[in-house]
């Protein structure tokens, strides 16, 4: 892992003000794959990520990247593993 991914997920920049990079939430989610998981919601400490619920499906997330950190505490809970680290 290079330095600026890992002071990335470390904390040391805001990821609304990384340079260059942001988090991701892949299109594999299990969310959008209809099946209820709010894991990276429940990890994530200042609400960055949430959930929108859909009218007859499950509630999808959502990433507010100004109220993300860049702590990277939802990437390893993420049980298929669809949180990433992405140039912005």
């Amino acid at each position: 892992m290079d330095g600026a991914r890992r002071g990335f997920l470390l904390g040391r920049r805001p990821a609304a003000h990384a340079e260059g990079e942001r988090l991701v939430i892949g299109d594999a989610c299990l969310a959008q794959r209809g099946v209820e998981c709010r894991v990276c919601g429940e990890a994530c400490d200042t609400g960055a990520i949430r959930f929108r619920p859909q009218r007859g499906g499950i509630a999808q997330p959502q990433l507010t990247l100004q109220a993300c950190t860049g702590c990277g505490d939802c990437v390893p809970v993420c049980p298929v593993g669809v949180i990433t680290v992405a140039p912005a």
